[in-house]
């Protein structure tokens, strides 16, 4: 499900510049940086674990260029595997100093033990470190799983089983929310998070009439509070692409597992 050239989110002025085999976005950024990038970010447009790059790369200032990978043309797919990912998936980047990467959390935590720049996305402590990639781990072994099968489920008998298996995944945010943010402060906790609820929240409002229950006070609160990050707002998919992407998915039963989990 991805996209040659992506929707130009609020607050973010680009120049399309076309570069064989890929093009090239350079998006205005929301702190002042040189002029040259220091990474180059290898992305999709709709793709949720791109996304989370996307928003450390965001939220740290870190100067980067935005390539945009479009992997159904097979000359810039092999271009790609051959010189940045032989997996073929996003998102990837590349440092100034040649260091290459793929796997978004990888990525993520790269960045922030590379870069000075911007805030913290990690606890300085062992166990609020643990914390983050606990969050992590439920997300995405537990929560990513339910949504995607509740949303694609057409099977009005099952329907009820599998919204418990969803709202269980989402009690366990609400049971162990301690503050504004999952660990104290923003963290790559909440990058890795936020992508998924954008998705979870507009999917299965639109198409299973679907809400995250107003009894989970703590779930609520924090959605709000991170989803008015700017690093989230400039990186937010417009609502038309993802009505786009989930009719796709709906309409060849797509299967959890067959994502680009990356």
């Amino acid at each position: 499900f991805c996209a040659i050239a992506p929707a130009m989110p609020r607050k973010s002025l680009r120049r399309l510049v076309l570069l064989a085999p890929l093009a090239l976005l350079r998006p205005a950024r929301l702190f002042a940086l040189p002029e040259e990038p220091r990474v180059e970010f290898y992305t999709m447009d709709m793709c949720p674990y791109a996304q989370r790059t996307w928003i450390a790369l965001e939220e740290k200032g870190i100067p980067y260029s935005r390539r945009v990978v479009n992997l159904k043309n097979k000359t810039e797919v092999d271009w790609y595997k051959q010189n940045v990912n032989p997996l073929g998936k996003v998102p990837a980047i590349r440092d100034s100093d040649g260091t290459t990467l793929y796997e978004s959390e990888i990525i993520n935590e790269y960045l922030e033990q590379k870069f000075d720049c911007g805030p913290n996305l990690m606890p300085e402590d062992a166990a609020g470190c643990a914390h983050v990639k606990l969050w992590n781990h439920h997300l995405n072994n537990k929560l990513t799983p339910a949504h995607f099968t509740f949303l694609m489920n057409k099977n009005d008998t099952a329907d009820a089983e599998l919204q418990k298996a969803l709202e269980d995944a989402l009690q366990y945010y609400e049971d162990n929310l301690q503050g504004p943010y999952l660990a104290g402060n923003f963290s790559l906790a909440d990058v890795s998070a936020l992508p998924f609820f954008e998705r979870l929240v507009f999917s299965c409002r639109k198409f299973k009439n679907y809400e995250i229950p107003k009894r989970m006070a703590k779930l609520q609160k924090w959605l709000e509070t991170a989803m008015a990050h700017e690093s989230f707002l400039v990186t937010k998919r417009p609502e038309q692409k993802l009505e786009e992407v989930y009719k796709m998915f709906l309409s060849v039963n797509y299967k959890f597992g067959g994502l680009n989990r990356n």
